[in-house]
């Protein structure tokens, strides 16, 4: 980019797009927050504040006003030229000289490209034996239906199922992907004021103008769940909605969508759900979004519409990969007013949600039941990765290097883990999904009184210290005595490997009890058989989103292969082999 000259003359483009707020920068003082797209400008340097104030104001200026924009002495040149320079790099600014001329329309194709038109209409269903077939094509690996919700969260169970008209409910965002249908869509440039006004993504105009033909019956059934669940689970403080309350309501709405399609009897097939259900989904398929966010940072927070409306705006989620938000501000607000009890619907829908479900409780069951299944995994998930992020630190700077080295110390990002979040360091996103995962279990739980498994999982992590100590003996004879010279594990290594390895493999079997019993409550619940869980079938949600299994570390650095259940873990190399039990 060219040096920004002082004669230049900036502008602000898709003006619309830009919205602020003042916050509480946590010492009592209101902070200037200015939102631009998925771009947010804070001003708490005081000298900057009415840099940001005057940008609020104008339409175009000069570069070189800005050095007045000052409530003291003018600034220099040559800090506004970085600070203007910094903003036309966000795309914030143009130079009125760049300024696109006449006006362009946007068109879109009715298709994304992604898949060859065609494709067989397939989802998760009891209406026949595909589920096995689905997720192997999915994940690479074979699940029964009866433990669907191990690998796939139950708010995304019904994601590629077709409704009455045709349409899948999770539309453009189909979940996993190779379900998605690709079917012809009216895709528009979005012209509502705020982050996404003008995007370069374009909205859905098809399942927005399903949804608005029949929006007073959608408020209708949102208030009648709404009104179902809290009965299920009050919220602690009456009549105020916490972030962890909302989050859990959201993702049984979402679940009993897919629950009449995955219940062992009279399952809906595919193509026959009903219409109203699937837009309820889509409703609220993005509120999920927001709650998803604001129960990591504070699950007890109250929320409001309010709320979920500016973190929505704030921090981009109006868009998708695949498009934006399709809503008029106007109908998001009315929705999430009646969403969050503070306006009625105004109608009474007839069939009601209990008819259209079939059986309420148990479709908001298999939601909370769902939760805490995938509770337990991501609990498992996350310590598992805090276990290997101890390895790395004992392996870090030794000599010689390993090929059992080499696999610890690899990236864990992004990039190779494609699920992972990485809004934190990995150790303190490590932290904060068991934090989570501990308060879903114990608040979901108080719905279940009676469980054995009881609504805490700090039990999971009590190991017992004499069969902990007997373990990490007994591997540590593994690789120090029972592998090939060029593999074995020396010390200090070795009694480390072997603590953590004996520490992650009993976790895992009392995990794996746990999601056992869980799962059992939830098929009994959908009047589903039973069918046994290995450590492999949890890696298959866990490594995507926590990077390695020790199992996966094991068998590609020393050649140990690893196979579990909920009763015993067994490692082999060769013709020797090694069982854990607790």
């Amino acid at each position: 980019m060219a040096q920004l000259q002082a004669d230049e003359m900036l502008y602000i483009p898709n003006r619309r797009r830009l919205t602020h707020d003042r916050l509480d920068a946590g010492n009592g003082q209101q902070v200037l927050h200015l939102f631009y797209g998925e771009v947010e400008l804070i001003f708490d340097e005081p000298d900057i504040a009415p840099l940001g104030e005057k940008l609020l104001q104008v339409e175009q200026f000069q570069a070189s006003d800005a050095m007045a924009w000052s409530d003291g002495a003018p600034h220099s040149w040559d800090k506004i030229r970085d600070l203007l320079e910094a903003l036309i790099e966000q795309r914030v600014l143009r130079r009125v000289s760049d300024a696109p001329t006449g006006r362009t329309s946007v068109s879109y194709p009715d298709r994304l490209g992604e898949v060859p038109a065609g494709r067989e209409p397939l989802t998760f269903s009891a209406h026949d034996n595909r589920c096995p077939f689905l997720t192997e094509q999915a994940f690479g690996r074979a699940f029964e239906l009866s433990n669907l919700e191990v690998v796939v969260p139950v708010y995304r169970v019904a994601h590629p199922a077709l409704d009455g008209d045709g349409r899948q409910v999770g539309e453009n965002n189909v979940a996993p992907r190779t379900l998605f249908l690709d079917l012809p869509t009216v895709r528009k440039q979005c012209h509502y004021a705020g982050s996404r006004y003008q995007s370069e993504l374009p909205m859905n105009v098809t399942a927005m103008k399903a949804m608005a033909r029949q929006w007073p019956d959608l408020l209708s059934l949102t208030e009648q769940f709404r009104k179902a669940f809290l009965a299920r689970m009050p919220p602690r403080t009456p009549g105020v909605l916490t972030a962890g309350e909302l989050h859990m309501m959201v993702v049984c709405t979402l679940a009993s969508v897919g629950y009449v399609m995955v219940r062992g009897t009279h399952p809906v097939a595919n193509g026959e759900l009903d219409n109203g259900l699937a837009a309820m989904f889509r409703l609220i398929d993005g509120v999920r979004l927001v709650t998803n966010d604001l129960v990591r940072d504070a699950p007890e927070q109250p929320v409001t519409a309010q709320t979920i409306e500016d973190y929505a705006e704030r921090h981009a989620v109006f868009h998708g990969p695949h498009g934006v938000c399709a809503g008029p501000p106007a109908l998001i607000n009315e929705y999430l007013q009646v969403l969050t009890g503070s306006a009625p619907a105004p109608i009474e829908a007839q069939p009601d949600i209990a008819a259209r479900l079939g059986d309420l409780d148990a479709a908001i069951d298999y939601g909370l039941l769902g939760q805490r299944v995938e509770s337990v995994v991501r609990f498992l998930g996350a310590t598992q990765g805090l276990l290997h992020e101890r390895l790395r630190a004992a392996f870090a700077g030794h000599l010689p290097r390993t090929a059992l080295q080499e696999f610890v110390e690899a990236p864990i990002d992004v990039a190779h883990y494609p699920l992972l979040r990485d809004d934190f360091p990995l150790a303190e996103t490590y932290q904060r999904e068991i934090k989570l995962s501990r308060w879903l279990f114990a608040r979901i739980g108080e719905a279940f009184p009676g469980t054995p498994q009881g609504t805490s999982l700090d039990e999971l992590a009590k190991l017992d210290p004499a069969e902990q100590a007997t373990s990490q003996r007994r591997l540590a004879e593994l690789f120090a005595h029972g592998l090939p010279g060029d593999k074995v594990v020396a010390e200090p290594l070795c009694g480390e490997l072997a603590g953590v390895a004996a520490s992650a493999f009993a976790l895992e079997r009392r995990c794996l009890r746990v999601v056992e019993r869980e799962q059992a409550m939830l098929n009994q619940r959908l009047r589903r058989p039973d069918h046994p869980l290995t450590g492999t079938d949890l890696a298959v949600f866990t490594r995507p989103r926590n990077g390695p299994p020790l199992a996966e570390t094991l068998a590609r650095g020393l050649g140990v292969s690893v196979t579990s259940d909920s009763a015993s873990t067994v490692l082999g190399y060769g013709e020797s082999s090694l069982t854990l039990k607790d």
